[in-house]
């Protein structure tokens, strides 16, 4: 098939599909000039662990507003001392 007969096809196609042309058309040029540009096993669990990081939320604890660990750690402390001093 000819490159003018393609393109009136190509201008139809949803947005979607131009971009998987365009995906199969990078990788199609690319084996033919000696590169494999197909994900690995070790790309493919590299996003696994990318997406399953995206959908888990972070815990962040800060020692600021922590009253009673500071009161647990003066406490320790306090008792520390006076078995040092005994």
């Amino acid at each position: 098939m000819l490159l003018n007969e393609l393109l009136p096809a190509v201008s139809q196609l949803s947005h979607q599909d131009k971009l998987r042309l365009i995906h199969f058309l990078l990788l199609e040029v690319a084996r033919e000039e000696g590169c494999d540009l197909e994900p690995t096993e070790v790309q493919e669990q590299e996003n696994a662990l990318l997406k399953q990081l995206e959908s888990t939320e972070a815990v962040v604890w800060s020692p600021y507003e922590a009253d009673e660990a500071a009161q647990t750690l003066s406490e320790l402390l306090e008792a520390a001392k006076q078995e040092n001093d005994a």
